[in-house]
Formats: C-alpha cells, structure tokens, sequence
C-alpha cells in the first residue's frame, strides 16, 4: 500500500502545535514580569520616625504605581506599597500591627488610607529589627509624584498601649 506524502499544509500544522504551547508559556511569563513594581527607595526620605521610649519606624523602600482617570473610570488610583522597618530599642517587646498603618497625603487634604493588604501582627524583641510589607490602594487625593506621609497611628504598641510616633515624610517618585 502507497504511503501517502505529507502535505506542506500538514507539516505547518505540526510546527504549530508543537510551538503554540511555548508561545503561550513565554507570552504569560513576560505579561507577568510586565506586572511587578520594582522596589526602591524614596526620591524623598526623612528618616526614621523616633518615639521617647526608643522605637524606630522608617520607609525603607516602595512601589508606587498610578492610574490616571479616563471616560470609562472617571477617577484615578494610587497603588504604594511600602517596605518598612521598626527597630524596638525600648527595654519591652512591642507587637507592630501592619493593618493598623495609614497613608496620607503631605498636605492632609484627604481623610487616611488604610492597608489593602498587610500582614499579621509581629512581635519584635527588645533590640531587635522587624521588616515588613504593607499595600494601599486610593482613589484621589494621592500621587505617586507628591509627598505622602505614613502614619504608624496605633500599629505599633508596648504593653498594648500605642507608641507615640510621627507620620514619616516621603515622595515615592
């Protein structure tokens, strides 16, 4: 029995299915990498925010990414994501509570921003150093060219009272 020749069009056919699963797979990974934030320090730093009692609350590095409003979606949003340090360097333990952070504009014009996503509540030991992630999401009143402030407001407690400590001034961009 004759073997019947394969066509050009069948041969194409192969190639494609062979490369399509590849294509896809390297398609996805780059639209995922397209996603990330880099993680950098703040154009704009002040330093750590200090308390009386020795706690250090400082924005280390972040992620701000914006989207600017069009007909569809008539307001913007603000995404930032703030890597910060608490060093404890009160004789007690303290228990820093990420949910309980808050982002404001530099000049207070709009009401706070709490956390769209953070982590659970850590203890960190006399002496030691803690380093976390916290991300917050606005719509208004926020920009990733302007200053913003973080406000430990009651994250960050000794003996389940609140540490005294100032919002820490930054400009992500």
């Amino acid at each position: 029995m004759a073997r019947r020749m394969p066509l050009a069009i069948d041969m194409l056919h192969l190639r494609v299915r062979r490369i399509a699963p590849i294509t896809v797979t390297v398609s996805l990974l780059l639209g995922a990498g397209a996603c990330v934030t880099t993680m950098k320090p703040p154009v704009v730093n002040s330093g750590p925010a200090s308390s009386k009692s020795g706690v250090e609350v400082a924005v280390l590095r972040q992620a701000c990414s914006q989207t600017e409003p069009v007909d569809e979606v008539p307001t913007g949003s603000v995404d930032e994501t703030v890597e910060i340090q608490v060093r404890n360097g009160s004789p007690e333990p303290l228990v820093v509570h990420p949910d309980r952070f808050r982002l404001l504009p530099a000049d207070g014009s709009t009401p706070a921003t709490v956390p769209s996503h953070a982590g659970d509540p850590v203890t960190v030991a006399q002496g030691g150093t803690q380093t976390f992630e916290v991300e917050f999401t606005a719509s208004g009143g926020l920009a990733c060219t302007k200053g913003m402030r973080l406000d430990p407001d009651v994250g960050v407690t000794l003996h389940d009272a609140p540490v005294a400590l100032a919002p820490v001034p930054f400009r992500p961009l």
